[in-house]
């Protein structure tokens, strides 16, 4: 005697004329170069994924869809981001200008570096050999006097 076998449907006539992209979950862990866990999550919350029976498939235009989204968030984030900490990080215009004349007598860290076109930590470095830190609370200056007199000191004559 035969059984007589429940088959599924046949999803192609569903599918035809649609311009889908269905795949399971493995096969897009292996697309999208991703865990298998860290894809499922990602189509889950993409709402990317449709549950058969005894598995599930993912389409792939709603993901991809999903993940340009994504990206265009973040990136317009980050810019957000780079904008608020230029705004606190203002720099000083002329500042050579403004210690030559007199105007400003002590600079930072970063200032410093970029007055005497060295790098940050070389600065840091000379700065303290020369005794021209000055510390008061959690901001360091340099005072740029003390400083260019001990850079004279290794002034070499030709």
């Amino acid at each position: 005697m035969q059984e007589n076998r429940v088959r599924g449907p046949d999803l192609e006539k569903y599918l035809e004329g649609r311009h889908h992209n269905y795949i399971s979950y493995a096969q897009g862990a292996r697309f999208y170069n991703l865990p298998y866990w860290t894809f499922v999550t990602l189509a889950k919350k993409a709402g990317a994924t449709w549950a058969l029976r005894k598995t599930a498939i993912v389409d792939t235009i709603i993901l991809d869809r999903y993940l340009q989204e994504s990206l265009k968030l973040a990136v317009e984030h980050r810019k957000e981001s780079e904008r608020e900490l230029m705004k606190k990080r203002k720099d000083i215009e002329n500042l050579e200008g403004l210690i030559f004349d007199g105007h400003k007598k002590y600079v930072r860290w970063d200032e410093g570096a970029k007055l005497y076109s060295m790098g940050l930590h070389t600065f840091q470095k000379y700065a303290k050999d020369a005794g021209a830190c000055y510390k008061i609370g959690n901001i360091v200056l340099v005072n740029t006097e003390i400083f260019e007199q001990f850079i004279e000191a290794f002034k070499v004559d030709d």
